[in-house]
């Protein structure tokens, strides 16, 4: 059975966040260990959010790809610019790469994968049938349970349910201690969306992973 947990991205993870506020934000990418150095202004990424004008159209995604070069994470582009409102997604394609965490700081404040706040995003695709217990790792009140059920290749109901929803995933929200939904139900391959709107630095980690 597979594991997951937003404090070790592999390239089966994604991690987005949000930025509303405009100026200028300095992160890295290092371990789990690494998140807990202080960020100074000399961070090696570095996203510029640039205020956005009334009429300039809708928030947008940018996509950052996550390279191993060396002993080191490298992010790629290593510079963005955004207008306030717009998301960053960080992955890897490359299976090599495993264990990151996206740490940064900017004008609206910290962010962290390992310890998501807020207007953030944790997706996990699930390659094995069985069932997760996910909790928080960081000590928090909220837990859910992804059921995977295998994909019947015979069944051509399934099949189309299973294309249609591998373009749109399974969404689960998080506000505070309120989980919605807290039990899911997906076919192996699908991806599961942890929409973090408000939480006090929460981990979406599987329950075994997690020392009782």
């Amino acid at each position: 059975m597979d594991t997951l947990d937003s404090r070790s991205l592999r390239y089966i993870d994604c991690f987005a966040q949000k930025f509303a506020t405009p100026g200028h934000v300095h992160y890295r990418i290092s371990t789990l260990a690494g998140a807990c150095l202080p960020i100074g202004d000399e961070g090696e990424f570095t996203i510029d959010v640039k205020a956005r004008a009334e009429k300039s159209g809708e928030s947008q995604q940018h996509d950052v790809q996550v390279r191993r070069e060396g002993n080191k994470f490298v992010a790629d582009p290593p510079h963005l610019e955004i207008h306030a409102g717009d998301m960053v997604l960080w992955n890897t394609p490359d299976p090599g790469v495993t264990g990151y965490v996206v740490v940064g700081r900017g004008s609206g404040g910290k962010f962290d994968s390992s310890a998501l706040n807020s207007d953030a995003v944790f997706t996990h695709a699930f390659g094995t049938p069985g069932e997760y217990e996910w909790v928080d790792a960081n000590k928090g009140k909220i837990s859910g349970v992804i059921h995977v059920r295998s994909l019947d290749p015979k069944d051509k109901e399934q099949c189309q349910k299973w294309l249609a929803t591998l373009e749109q995933g399974s969404l689960i929200t998080i506000e505070g201690d309120s989980v919605r939904p807290e039990k899911i139900e997906i076919l192996t391959g699908q991806t599961v969306f942890w929409a973090v709107q408000k939480a006090p630095g929460i981990s979406i980690t599987d329950s075994r992973l997690v020392v009782k």
